[in-house]
């Protein structure tokens, strides 16, 4: 007799097993493609629009505060764009690689502080060799022997230090030798800043509650006429504040002669505004862009500490960050040339 292959119509139906799980994986692999394409859509746009109102700071100054964000707006840009054109997991990449570019923004400044290479200076002649150096030490810091220790390390002719209180008067004290050329404004109202120097100063200012943003300055004849500056704004989301702040400072400074070194806490980063308002005002290049703030964790995300210079001073070695030693900010050390 000729056997016939089973026809599924011959089975009893109650006896039949529909096997609905590749249905069903279909329909979850589904629904997590287009929660990966809506987080990974949706971190783009979050990227590029924060660059973008960054970019409108220019226009509108409130939008300023955007800008002090930018290099983790592109950041997230580059990650979430790259996770779109993966085939699978692209929002969960664009999340894995911000955090891990997170961290690497934050490693940044240690790794180039260590790069800096302990070589001869390239001194032209007509040029005199100036280490430069600034740090927020934080108001609230405590930490004098640290603080001493530290800018006793950082080893610069001129440093200007920023929530510098009358507390830590006793830090000016104990580098008297390293640094007989000393002042301080902290016998006057909210004026929380110094200038050390090895080398003698002149024609020595302060400012702090005016208008302006407070500053700190001095000329040193020595050092080829130099005029050094420290300066602290305001931070955002005051950017009216610091606007109106840094504007001001630059009016007063514009009649100054002589190579200039500017240096200080201005609160904003390299894609901010406030950045542009000093480099055309005064007619000076920025040297910085590593990150300085915060040090919790050791993992700085934003640069706000910066050194520019006038067209008479050129960098001979690159930017370096020190230790915090209790200070929410990174002090920043370089070596300049200015000429005689």
């Amino acid at each position: 007799m000729k056997s016939r292959e089973e026809d599924i119509t011959d089975l009893d139906p109650d006896s039949v097993i529909v096997d609905e799980v590749p249905s069903k994986r279909r329909r979850v692999h589904k629904r997590v493609h287009h929660v990966e394409w809506g987080l990974g859509l949706l971190g783009l746009l979050a990227g590029l629009g924060g660059l973008a109102a960054g970019r409108l700071g220019h226009i509108w100054v409130a939008f300023d505060v955007f800008s002090q964000f930018g290099l983790q707006f592109i950041l997230m840009a580059v990650s979430f764009g790259l996770g779109l054109l993966l085939p699978r997991f692209k929002g969960t990449f664009g999340m894995v690689a911000t955090v891990i570019g997170l961290f690497a923004i934050g490693l940044w400044p240690h790794i180039a502080t260590q790069m800096v290479r302990d070589e001869p200076l390239n001194i032209e002649s007509g040029e005199v060799a100036v280490r430069v150096a600034h740090f927020n030490v934080f108001q609230e810091n405590k930490n004098n022997k640290d603080i001493i220790a530290e800018l006793e390390r950082l080893d610069a002719d001129v440093v200007t230090l920023i929530e510098f209180t009358k507390e830590k008067d006793d830090v000016l004290l104990a580098l008297k030798l390293t640094y007989p050329h000393q002042f301080t404004c902290t016998n006057v109202n909210y004026c929380h800043l110094a200038i050390i120097s090895k080398k003698p100063m002149v024609a020595i200012d302060a400012k702090s509650h005016w208008v302006g943003a407070a500053y700190i300055s001095a000329t040193f004849p020595s050092l080829g006429n130099l005029n050094v500056v420290g300066v602290h704004t305001t931070r955002f989301p005051y950017s009216r504040a610091q606007l109106r702040q840094v504007t001001t400072l630059v009016k007063h400074l514009k009649g100054s002669r002589g190579p200039m070194v500017l240096m200080g806490d201005v609160n904003s980063t390299p894609f901010s505004r406030i950045h542009d308002v000093i480099t055309q005002g005064l007619n000076l290049n920025r040297l910085t862009m590593l990150p300085t703030w915060p040090s919790k964790w050791e993992l700085p995300q934003l640069a706000i500490d910066h050194i520019f210079v006038s067209r008479q001073v050129r960098m001979v070695s690159q930017q370096e960050i020190g230790n915090a030693v209790g200070s929410d900010h990174y002090p920043i050390a370089m070596t300049v040339a200015v000429k005689k």
